[in-house]
């Protein structure tokens, strides 16, 4: 089972990653990074998660665990970003980005659960076990 939204998140990724390579991007919108290698870094990270959604996205019944752990990854991000926006120098953009990192995650659980009939739980333990329905 393909879903288009998730397979979107990944080229969503690629987009971020190319923003994260030339310095004079990101620091037009606020983000504060004192080496390009950081931002290197990042687009390395957001390149491997697009690739990851991308193929999983095409086949979430046999790829959703992976997307289950991309949706932890996303809540991580979150919760590393939004305060190096808030109480670090490190720019208001972040704020926004770790918004963007947890709405993702919360798609992908209740996206991949709802298409692929499995619970979280089964998800991450990569069974397949099917959710009870009522």
């Amino acid at each position: 089972m393909r879903s288009h939204l998730i397979i979107y998140s990944g080229f969503w990724n690629i987009g971020l990653a190319a923003f994260m390579l030339y310095p004079p991007f990101y620091h037009a919108l606020g983000m504060n990074l004192t080496q390009p290698l950081w931002g290197w870094l990042i687009a390395g990270f957001l390149l491997y998660t697009a690739a990851t959604l991308i193929i999983s996205g095409r086949d979430i019944q046999r790829h959703g665990s992976i997307i289950i752990y991309e949706a932890l990854l996303r809540f991580i991000a979150a919760a590393l970003v939004i305060p190096a926006g808030l109480f670090f120098d490190y720019g208001w953009i972040l704020i926004l980005l770790g918004i963007g990192d947890a709405a993702w995650g919360v798609v992908y659980l209740k996206t991949v659960p709802d298409r692929t009939g499995r619970s979280i739980t089964a998800l991450m333990l990569d069974s397949d076990e099917q959710r009870p329905s009522t």
